[in-house]
């Protein structure tokens, strides 16, 4: 029986970190696909790769403008194919008609529908899916499941452990151990390909990877208190154990 009780701790205890960290995984990559978050990370890559000078902003605002004579909505081509509206043009100006295309691009690349599916488009190897909101949603999805399976897991895992103090100690060290990538969250730069983005655009992903993990720092932090209070425990029965001890010896001395 204690054979098969181990064995069985052991499946529920890799099962358990394995579910955590998978959901972990596919929240952050929930958090990081968020249209405001997702924006936030592609608008200077977008708008590096747009690059257009003063003389073009102006003829494309000439342009706009000669088609809105007659037009309500505009349809343009710019690597994506985007609808510019009249209602629109009329505030567009030099300054800000840069911002404006790219806010359009981005929403065109993360708002389109794809046919292919998650295992379909990697295969395909249909990159920018996993940029769109397509794969937003198909990631939240997964993280509800997985979420759930860590809840299973982690309750029959809590019943197959004898003893609190077991209990405090296996639940504290895989909350440190699932917090452990957030410290390395920093040096993620060195795992990209050189030249394959700039130092900018790195920056500000593992700004935006790190404000969205920061939720792994309450793991962090619950996993040493939890720590903490098992070793709180331990010393607090062998305190009451060499007191008894001593009490043990005393009165067997008295009646000797």
């Amino acid at each position: 029986m204690g054979i098969l009780r181990n064995f069985a701790k052991a499946l529920l205890s890799t099962a358990f970190l394995l579910s955590l960290s998978i959901f972990i995984a596919l929240f952050l990559l929930t958090k990081t696909t968020e249209y405001s978050t997702l924006k936030q990370i592609a608008f200077p890559l977008i708008e590096e790769q747009m690059n257009i000078t003063e003389e073009q902003k102006a003829a494309i605002l000439n342009y706009l403008k000669y088609r809105c004579l007659n037009e309500k909505e505009v349809d343009m081509d710019i690597g994506k194919k985007i609808k510019v509206s009249c209602e629109d043009v009329e505030s567009l100006s030099k300054e800000n008609i840069t911002n404006y295309f790219v806010n359009k691009i981005f929403d065109v690349f993360y708002f389109e529908k794809y046919e292919c599916k998650l295992k379909e488009c990697l295969e395909n190897k249909k990159f920018e899916y996993f940029l769109s909101f397509d794969f937003h949603e198909t990631a939240s999805e997964l993280s509800k499941y997985f979420l759930l399976l860590t809840i299973i897991f982690g309750i029959l895992y809590f019943i197959s452990i004898e003893t609190l103090e077991s209990r405090i100690l296996s639940f504290g060290t895989i909350l440190i151990l699932t917090s452990i990538p957030y410290f390395f969250i920093d040096y993620t730069s060195f795992l990209m390909p050189k030249g394959f983005i700039d130092y900018k655009t790195q920056t500000i992903i593992i700004q935006n990877l790190k404000e969205q993990a920061s939720f792994l720092l309450y793991f962090f932090i619950v996993g040493i208190l939890l720590l903490l209070v098992y070793f709180a425990i331990v010393l607090k029965k062998r305190g009451l154990l060499t007191k008894n001890n001593k009490k043990y010896v005393a009165s067997k001395r008295r009646n000797e």
